[in-house]
């Protein structure tokens, strides 16, 4: 039975489900010089977008008081970033930024759904030459 697409009909009309594309981590490339650079691939997916409650935040203990947070519902999986296992690093791009993907409320299963918390990213400043 899949959930995530029962409610999602169910309250689409109060909130519908909003395009966004899931940038997963596929690695990381490595340069002559020591230095690395991640790879992503961009998944187009649907996302329910919500405030984040402020029990969810106190569930993430370094966030920033200045962050900007949202409650993410996501049909499929995406990872946090884990040192320890080498993966993710995923974010979402949805309201014209880019979102990391900082803390996993629930996940079902890698092709049914789950819930996120996601932190949006100050865009980077391109170098001058």
């Amino acid at each position: 039975m899949n959930l995530f697409s029962l409610t999602a009909d169910v309250t689409a009309a109060l909130n519908p489900l909003q395009p966004a594309q899931l940038r997963r981590m596929t690695g990381t490339k490595h340069a002559a010089d020591y230095s690395t650079t991640p790879l992503y691939e961009d998944i187009p997916v649907m996302i329910d977008i919500q405030p984040a409650p402020s029990n969810a935040l106190q569930l993430i203990g370094n966030i920033a008081q200045q962050s900007e947070n949202r409650t993410v519902y996501l049909r499929g999986n995406a990872h946090t970033l884990s040192r320890p296992l080498q993966s993710g690093g995923d974010s979402l791009i949805f309201e014209g930024s880019e979102w990391l993907i900082t803390k996993i409320l629930e996940q079902w299963g890698p092709n049914e759904w789950c819930r996120l918390i996601v932190t949006r990213q100050t865009p980077q400043r391109s170098q001058p030459n």
